[in-house]
């Protein structure tokens, strides 16, 4: 049953009032608005002078310790910035200056007053539809607080004192429920929806979804994903007598359709996460992407994306809705990206595979008492993100050394294909349990259908081992129990043998801790180690004591009467060569672009590089990654994530990097792209730490173009003139220096002449210079085909904001005035050479008699030289050394004193291609 829906839950048509903070320019929301799009309409940073971006501020958090985490994706409200800490503390500061305003301290407030350090995501803003009460949720392990937003204090009305237990309303003993929320939930009408992070152990908690009242904090709903008996989906278990169900839970966050009133999300596996001998079946709605009625939590359907889960694949990010455009049609889509790297394109209305979706036999489980599900369903379209399963012929290539290690070790152990169950031996999965896709999504432009995902590619090892449980422990000695007690909790993580997985897992072996602070970590959870609060003052003792103790503990068959057989896992094991690189062949990391309306990929790029291999000449490996990517409308992605700690931004249309910034730590989250006070900002959180294992840090960093009224551009500056002062934007070879912005018509370079050709459908495309110009001349020879036509703008800019529902008005649009190239305009009318201010808005800037009586200069079957000189707001245009016009226009050159080039395609459709050249383009500036 992959697919479920339950009828007459709700009119998906009522059109209801929507949110005014849920759109493409505030980032008001946690990763930018309530469908999960991470895309900013802003583009006053744009892809023709990203290069020029430069730090405006930076704030520290004063908070990080080693090995802390920190991957927020900032929210912005009326001026205000808001963002959790490495110890779970809120803070406000000014958006335009990084100035601080407010500090909630959270420690004085949690139980016992104790700080917690964990992983942290963002906050939640809600505000009263008069806008008299609005609010931050904090979210602090089992806890969430709500904060007045312009002061940071706390609302002591909501809740119990400014807060509600996480721990409730789960139906079960309390004190045995260990939950903490990492990624921050959301908000509809004044329902504020919750998910969570539970242990992954065979002590887990249940990971329900549930509703609370946003003003008062009162428990509304709860949807159970481990179904009790008469549930839908209770069906899809054999559930035991004395076992613990748990898990099944979403830990990476929320989307919401407002006119509908549905929200989507995606949970991951039962646990334990490697073994499901003891819960046989589907498991429903473990592994499943929901859409439920927002206001009631009721089942509107379901999608599960993996059946009876044995490999930690959890859905890591949560639903993206898009809306697909055809043409006139439309279709709405909700997007599930996964940690196996597949891309699930559903119906957003039904949630049926929108492309054709296959049950594909699977291999069976070789370990005792496991029952693998025998399909599992794989999209035709679009292709995995990543490598599905691994052979010898995909081992790494970086170096013959590193070859015949991975060779050797990949000798040692079992691998197939992606759903080969893990086994006693050891199997070789890919992707790894790392993904795939994780937490951080994907970043969806609405206008072109283009899904932009950054993904790894990398593979691990899932070795199950044999254990035995005791039914009645009164009779272990304490070693014994807290050796079980690490076994059932413990292993995945830091290994049967306690020796860690490095980087990301330590050891507990020789600690220099108390006991008293192993206890408290144990019962709190730190950075990236959850809390396991569920262990009574006995269980703790015996797993301190255990921890501490180097004796071996032996818990075999014989040692124990009554007992039940478990499997562990030993660990989170990358597949890694003898320097700690991936063992498979680079690239480790990718950023792709995806078009959602065909499936096809339009390009697929490495993601960051590792500095070592770098001194070594190895380059374009990408590296494992971790936090998302935004695009923008300026034709701009911006994305972090990497392990070499840069931030980057990628040009949308080709994926070629136009920027990039050294961080001081690496930058694990999504960023943010803002506005205040006219000035357009991108701001991104470097924590480091995490999974990465790089140094942690506690730093906003806050990212602008210069202030500065120099006219002169850097690259100007850089530039080298011949004798007479030209400088050449062409070298004959590549588009080096030069950008595409708007549509997707395509620029080649062939036979030392760049090549426009026309694509179906697509609005104007440009072809922008990096060099901006003031007063110049400009020389260069163009063809054009007979039915269509181009245009060679000039001090042209990209529109910053929206101003119409159009293209021409649309935030990005590149707009300045343009030398129209055409064969014909009307009967016997040749326009070549004329002004045009369409991307203005003006229409011709020639006049109206020029424009019909047209011109005999332009060669139909041959090269035309074409002339621009721009002298203040006189502007001459030559054809072939004929003067074609000669005006002054004051009010062009107020709105366009200085800019790029760009070389235009018109958007026209037909029966075959159009296409254009260029070449030999120069321009000379006028002192």
């Amino acid at each position: 049953m992959s697919c479920g829906r339950e009828e007459g839950k709700i009119d998906s048509t009522i059109e209801k009032d929507t949110d005014p903070l849920d759109n493409y320019t505030d980032w008001s929301i946690y990763r930018g608005d309530k469908k999960g799009n991470q895309y900013s309409e802003l583009a006053q940073i744009h892809a023709a002078n990203v290069h020029k971006l430069e730090l405006a501020w930076q704030y520290r958090t004063g908070d990080a310790t080693k090995n802390s985490s920190l991957q927020v994706n900032p929210i912005i409200v009326e001026g205000l910035m808001y963002i959790s800490t490495p110890s779970l503390n809120a803070v406000a500061l000014d958006a335009a200056t990084g100035k601080e305003v407010w500090v909630f301290n959270s420690s004085k407030f949690n139980e016992n007053q104790t700080v917690f350090k964990g992983r942290t995501r963002g906050v939640t803003y809600w505000s009263s539809k008069d806008g008299k009460d609005q609010r931050i949720f904090l979210f602090v392990k089992n806890r969430v607080y709500a904060l007045e937003a312009k002061t940071g204090k706390l609302i002591t009305s909501f809740g119990t004192n400014g807060h509600i237990d996480l721990r409730e309303n789960l139906e079960m003993d309390i004190n045995k429920a260990s939950i903490e929320v990492t990624s921050p939930g959301i908000v509809y009408e004044n329902f504020l929806i919750i998910g969570s992070r539970v242990p992954e152990g065979y002590d887990s908690t249940p990971g329900n979804i549930r509703a609370y009242d946003a003003v008062t904090g009162d428990f509304k709903w709860v949807f159970r994903t481990i179904p009790k008996e008469g549930d839908f989906g209770f069906d899809t278990w054999q559930f035991k007598e004395g076992e613990t169900y748990g898990g099944a839970n979403t830990w990476s966050g929320f989307t919401v359709d407002e006119k509908r009133g549905w929200v989507f999300l995606a949970t991951g596996s039962p646990a334990y996460d490697f073994y499901g001998g003891n819960r046989k079946g589907e498991n429903l709605f473990g592994n499943c992407v929901l859409a439920l009625n927002a206001k009631t939590g009721d089942r509107i359907w379901h999608y599960q994306t993996v059946h009876h889960d044995i490999w930690d694949y959890d859905n890591p990010s949560a639903p993206i809705l898009i809306t697909i455009s055809h043409g006139k049609e439309k279709k709405d889509a909700v997007v599930q990206l996964t940690k196996m790297g597949l891309v699930f394109v559903l119906d957003r209305e039904t949630g049926e595979p929108l492309f054709p979706t296959l049950e594909t036999p699977v291999p069976k489980s070789q370990v005792e008492g496991e029952e693998a599900w025998p399909t599992q369903p794989i999209p035709t379209k679009p292709l995995p993100l990543s490598r599905q399963g691994i052979t010898e012929a995909d081992l790494t290539t970086i170096s013959p050394e590193s070859n015949e290690y991975a060779r050797k070790k990949f000798n040692n152990y079992m691998s197939a294909s992606l759903y080969a169950p893990p086994s006693e031996r050891g199997t070789i999965t890919s992707p790894s349990v790392l993904g795939g896709v994780e937490w951080q999504g994907g970043s969806y432009d609405p206008y072109t259908n283009i899904l932009y995902v950054n993904s790894n590619n990398v593979a691990s090892i899932s070795k199950l081992k044999k254990v035995y449980e005791s039914t009645d422990s009164s009779n272990l000695t304490n070693l014994q129990l807290g050796n079980e007690i690490y076994i059932k909790n413990c292993a995945s993580c830091h290994g049967l043998n306690r020796g860690g997985v490095p980087p990301t897992y330590p050891s507990v072996i020789h600690l220099n801790q108390t006991k008293e602070e192993i206890a408290s970590i144990i019962k709190n959870g730190k950075n990236i180690m959850p809390a396991f609060s569920q262990f009574t003052t006995k269980d703790l003792n015996a797993i301190t004591d255990f921890i501490m103790s180097n004796d071996t503990v032996s818990n075999n068959e014989k040692d124990i009467l009554e007992k039940k057989t478990r499997y562990t896992h030993t660990g989170y094991n990358l597949f890694l060569d003898q320097n700690g690189y991936p063992a498979t062949s680079p690239p480790w990391g990718t950023l792709s672009a995806i078009d959602m309306g065909t499936g096809d990929y339009v390009w697929k790029k490495p993601l960051g590089e590792y500095p070592e291999l770098v001194k070594q000449n190895i380059r374009n490996t990408g590296t494992l990654n971790y936090g998302g990517a935004v695009a923008t409308a300026g034709g701009v992605v911006f994305i972090a994530a990497t392990a070499d700690e840069k931030f980057r931004a990628f040009e949308k249309n080709r994926g070629n990097i136009l920027w990039e910034y050294d961080l001081p730590v690496g930058g694990y989250a999504t960023p943010s792209v803002y506005m205040q006070n006219g000035r357009q900002y991108v701001a991104i959180v470097a924590g480091g730490g995490g999974k990465n294992n790089t140094p942690s840090g506690d730093y906003v960093m806050v990212f602008a173009l210069p202030e500065s009224n120099d006219n002169t551009d850097e690259t100007l500056k850089n530039s080298k003139a011949d004798s007479d002062g030209w400088i050449s934007l062409f070298n004959g070879e590549t588009l080096d220096g030069w950008v595409h912005m708007n549509g997707s018509h395509t620029y080649a370079v062939e036979d030392n002449a760049i090549i426009g050709r026309t694509t179906e459908k697509s609005p104007n495309s440009f072809l922008c210079s990096l060099q901006e110009f003031e007063n110049f001349e400009l020389e260069c020879e163009v063809t054009v085909d007979d039915v269509t036509n181009q245009g060679i703008q000039f001090r042209s800019s990209v529109r910053p904001v929206t101003e119409k529902d159009q293209d021409a008005w649309r935030a990005g649009r590149v707009w300045g005035p343009q030398l129209e190239i055409r064969r014909k305009m009307g009967e016997n009318s040749i326009t070549t050479g004329l002004l045009y201010g369409e991307a203005l808005g003006t229409g011709w800037l020639s006049s109206k008699e020029k424009v019909e009586t047209g011109h005999d200069y332009f060669i139909s079957e041959g090269w035309n030289k074409i002339r621009i000189v721009a002298n203040g707001p006189r502007i001459q245009t030559f054809v072939n050394g004929h003067l074609i016009e000669d005006l002054v226009n004051d009010e062009v050159y107020k709105t366009h004193p200085k800019g790029f080039i760009a070389l235009q395609i018109h958007g026209i459709n037909g029966e075959r291609q159009f296409t254009m050249q260029w070449r030999n383009i120069k321009v000379r500036p006028i002192k």
